[in-house]
């Protein structure tokens, strides 16, 4: 694939590739450069790392609580790469982690009244960036490609083993 472009200079994100074949896997794969590109410079704009600690911090908003390694399947991050992110949260102020009372090695990170504030400023940022790539995309498509994406981010593969 192409290398994005990301100087906000020079308008919006684009690929040095501007044609992709009809492959389920690379398009999904581009479709999501081009959201995190604009995530990405709004999460930094806001003093965070990268969209990914958005992503937790919304994960964590609903409230349900999960320990470590379920919030890094929520997320789709792996659990060492999510460490760094949470100690990076915790660090901010966003998230505390508190022990788990049936397992003192299991940690479960809590979103904090800040994190909450961050969360719904980004998720401003996140539905503007939405906007932009759906942008001439008609109402009656943007329904029929979230309800595919949900049946796709939602169905138990029992074959492949959870990582």
């Amino acid at each position: 694939m192409g290398v994005p472009r990301t100087n906000p200079a020079e308008g919006p994100p684009t690929t040095a590739c501007p044609a992709f074949p009809a492959d389920l896997t690379i398009l999904l794969h581009a479709a999501v450069n081009q959201v995190t590109i604009y995530l990405d410079r709004a999460a930094v704009e806001m003093g965070l790392s990268d969209a990914r600690d958005w992503l937790v911090l919304a994960a964590l908003d609903d409230g349900q609580p999960r320990t470590q390694l379920e919030l890094s399947r929520v997320v789709c991050v792996d659990k060492t790469t999510l460490i760094t992110v949470l100690d990076r949260l915790e660090r901010d102020g966003l998230i505390v982690r508190t022990v788990d009372p049936s397992d003192r090695r299991v940690r479960i990170p809590q979103i904090t009244d800040s994190g909450r504030q961050v969360y719904a400023t980004f998720a401003a940022a996140r539905d503007a960036a939405e906007a932009r790539v759906l942008d001439g995309v008609p109402a009656e498509d943007r329904a029929v490609l979230l309800d595919v994406l949900t049946r796709i981010a939602t169905s138990q593969d029992t074959a492949v083993p959870a990582s």
